[in-house]
């Protein structure tokens, strides 16, 4: 792992995975916009206001009209407790012919000390919710009313239940959406800082530089016309001859399989003959013919005929598109490719090449999995090794770097692709 991370790098993974970025914040602004549908259900209040009183006999005692208040309050007070009861909810329901279930809840409180009872229903059902409410206070009444034949008590609605207005569930779903993608955001960013902190690849090729005491030729970016290729080559070119010290081949190895060294030692070589310098190109990766496929070059000989006698050294060389560049192109060989390579003949054939070209370029398979750049690392001049941004491990790139060294290569330096 990085021993330091940079604002810099944790920005590239959030532009590399803009996709990914979009698609998460995506998902959880749709889950949660959907969400109130299955676990948000609207409830309306409706109430009912109703005043309670009771007659005064005309013969009524002095004690009595001093009672009057007290039996009064007590009326309004076992209202509010028969409004709460099991069975209000039961009859109401009965008498408006619908389910219980549609209704919540029915109550009823005391407004303020006078003998008036506000009754309120709670109901899912926003076109029966003031109904309901005044089918309650109605049965609040005749219940009072038969639970209190003398005095005779009347129960009289003064502000019936005014129609509850449907919400919609669009401004819920809007606001919970709104919600999503702020936590899919803000999960995200997490996500990506965890990541790069955490992350074992390379991605702060100054840091690896620094590590290792070595040196960064070049940046290969992944999106780009030609031309931004193309300068990037030009840029390595410049810092890899000036590095070489005066040598004239280098070996370019993949650390790990896929990270672009075919690429890098094809651009290099065509970088080396547009400034005038013949250059061959040695695609020595024994296993697959990836620069012949990269240059559009279907060479009559190959590397093995060469090795096997089959044709000669010269015969092995074949012209390209690029004036200057030349390809001595890789076929699948019969023995071990490693085998192959340290042998005294591809040595000869390497050095009698060597002599007849300004620079020559040797590509190999990834280092960590197959042995080709070890056994030929001491053979070239300069060792150039490439890592792939975000896939390359680091312990990889500095275990396939101290082989190299120990293998007798030169190793001046690192190239970083799909930047």
């Amino acid at each position: 792992m990085e021993l330091f991370v940079s604002f810099s790098e944790i920005l590239e993974y959030f532009k590399r995975s803009i996709l990914k970025f979009i698609i998460v914040v995506a998902a959880f602004g749709i889950v949660f916009g959907l969400m109130p549908l299955k676990f948000v259900h609207n409830e309306y209040t409706c109430d009912t206001t109703m005043i309670i009183s009771c007659e005064v006999p005309e013969d009524a005692q002095t004690d009595y009209r001093l009672q009057y208040t007290s039996i009064l309050n007590s009326r309004v007070q076992t209202a509010i407790a028969i409004a709460t009861g099991k069975d209000m909810i039961s009859q109401t329901a009965e008498k408006l012919g619908i389910d219980e279930k549609e209704i919540t809840s029915i109550g009823a409180v005391q407004v303020n000390t006078a003998p008036v009872v506000k009754l309120t229903a709670k109901t899912p059902n926003a076109a029966m919710a003031d109904r309901i409410a005044n089918t309650a206070a109605e049965v609040l009444g005749e219940k009072l009313t038969g639970a209190f034949p003398s005095p005779k008590l009347t129960a009289v609605i003064t502000d019936p239940a005014i129609p509850a207005e449907p919400q919609s569930n669009k401004s819920t779903m809007l606001k919970a959406g709104i919600i999503g993608l702020i936590i899919g955001f803000i999960v995200y960013v997490c996500y990506g800082i965890i990541v790069v902190l955490t992350d074992r690849t390379i991605r702060n090729s100054r840091y690896v530089s620094e590590a290792l005491d070595t040196t960064l030729l070049g940046t290969l970016p992944k999106k780009g016309g030609s031309e931004k290729k193309e300068d990037s080559f030009r840029k390595l070119r410049a810092a890899a001859v000036h590095c070489a010290q005066g040598k004239t081949s280098f070996l370019v190895t993949d650390v790990c399989e896929h990270n672009g060294a075919a690429s890098v030692a094809a651009g290099m070589a065509g970088a080396l003959a547009y400034s005038g310098k013949t250059t061959l190109l040695i695609d020595a990766d024994l296993r697959e013919n990836g620069i012949g496929k990269l240059l559009n070059v279907k060479p009559q000989h190959s590397l093995t005929d060469a090795l096997n006698g089959a044709c000669s050294a010269e015969e092995a060389v074949s012209t390209t598109s690029v004036k200057g560049l030349s390809l001595v192109s890789g076929t699948e060989a019969s023995q071990n490719p490693a085998d192959v390579l340290f042998s005294e003949k591809f040595t000869g054939l390497f050095r009698e090449l060597s002599e007849k070209f300004d620079y020559v370029i040797i590509h190999t398979p990834s280092e960590v999995r197959y042995p080709e750049a070890d056994n030929i690392a001491g053979l070239a001049g300069s060792v150039i090794m490439v890592a792939k941004y975000g896939s390359t491990p680091y312990h990889e790139f500095k275990d396939s770097f101290h082989r190299l060294n120990a293998s007798g290569g030169n190793p001046i330096g690192f190239v970083t692709t799909d930047i």
